[in-house]
């Protein structure tokens, strides 16, 4: 089977997936990426499409839409009009040459504004679907609720963020005798709800020993500025690293953790929870359907307030060693379970590899 990608991801996810897709002998290769211009990229998508099903690529497998967004459409908000009757346009080409729209919905929404209306542009990507494929219940759930309905779906579990890690081989969680050291580790946006957490060490007493590292990229100029105020409020116990961490050395970064808080105020799926889990870690993560799978002795729910955050830090900081390495050996034993070898297959099967 040959399979069209879009878009090019640096999320670790798309590498993952498609090495076992190459593995079971199906070509994968990425659309829009022709030139240098995102402008022509996005012009020449019709074209590129055209060329690739008259060479045999059979499906076009949509992850994210964020790169029809034209650029200038922060500035001028009729762009996005002009964006979204483009998207409907590759769309409408890419049913019309019989390449097979295949549509994994990591969000309900964009997390970021792309389109002029983004729910008419999810139901067009639905309607233009062979099938939908989602990595938990809720997703498919929260696509109902906006009326988005497929004519068909699946469900495909995340496989595994770190595959290589031995969380055993790592600083246990819970050095005897330091402060409770929390971490955020991700994409710093304005959905991860960063600023609750900040908000949540603010109103810690002094007297808790507890410390925060915020690590990960922020592109949003206003959020950074936000949070490197309530950080300044916090005093001495938080860290602010809002960069991208290179890849070599993730692995350091959560080792140093003992529980890792994902304090999402919006969330259908999150490879960071599985990251966190694949290097031994806790996790601290609001109380909605999107985690319902997790096993309960690997992770703190909490029910998504300032408040309720704030309650679980001053109670964690009081926890044993071995309570903190009980989580990260549970966390670690459920991410054992996945593999991308399944993704992948349960992927192909909802394709129908056999029809490549």
């Amino acid at each position: 089977m040959k399979i069209v990608v879009l878009p090019r991801s640096p999320n670790p996810y798309q590498r993952l997936l498609y090495e076992e897709f190459k593995r079971a002998g199906h070509s994968v290769r990425y659309a829009g990426r022709r030139t240098r211009s995102h402008t022509v990229n996005l012009l020449l998508l019709p074209l590129e499409l055209i060329l690739c099903r008259a060479a045999g690529w059979r499906i076009l497998h949509i992850h994210w839409v964020y790169e029809f967004a034209p650029t200038g459409a922060d500035r001028f908000p009729v762009l996005r009009r002009v964006g979204q009757a483009w998207f409907s346009l590759v769309l409408a080409v890419s049913r019309l040459i019989g390449l097979r729209v295949i549509w994994t919905a990591h969000n309900v929404l964009p997390h970021g504004r792309v389109f002029h209306d983004e729910v008419a542009a999810r139901r067009r990507l639905a309607r233009a679907s062979e099938v939908v494929l989602v990595h938990a219940p809720a997703a498919l759930e929260g696509l109902e609720r906006i009326g988005v309905r497929p004519r068909r779906s699946a469900l495909v579990r995340l496989g595994p963020m770190a595959p290589h890690v031995d969380a055993a081989t790592l600083r246990p969680p819970g050095a005897p005798g330091g402060p409770l050291n929390l971490l955020f580790f991700g994409h710093v946006l304005e959905h991860k709800g960063v600023e609750d957490l900040l908000e949540a060490i603010a109103l810690v007493p002094p007297a808790v020993p507890a410390r925060l590292m915020v690590a990960g990229h922020c592109p949003d100029v206003s959020l950074r500025d936000r949070l490197s105020a309530l950080g300044a409020r916090c005093g001495g116990r938080v860290s602010l690293r809002l960069e991208h961490i290179p890849e070599r050395e993730v692995t350091a970064v959560l080792a140093e953790a003992d529980l890792v808080v994902l304090p999402f105020r919006s969330i259908t799926t999150s490879s960071s929870v599985l990251l966190a889990m694949g290097h031994g870690r806790g996790v601290v993560l609001p109380d909605v359907p999107a985690f319902d799978d997790l096993p309960r002795d690997a992770a703190v729910l909490y029910d998504g307030s300032v408040k309720a955050l704030r309650e679980v830090i001053i109670d964690a900081a009081g926890w044993s060693p071995e309570r903190l390495q009980s989580l990260g050996t549970a966390a670690s034993a459920y991410v054992g379970t996945l593999s991308w070898a399944a993704t992948a297959a349960q992927t192909l099967a909802a394709m129908g590899a056999d029809a490549g």
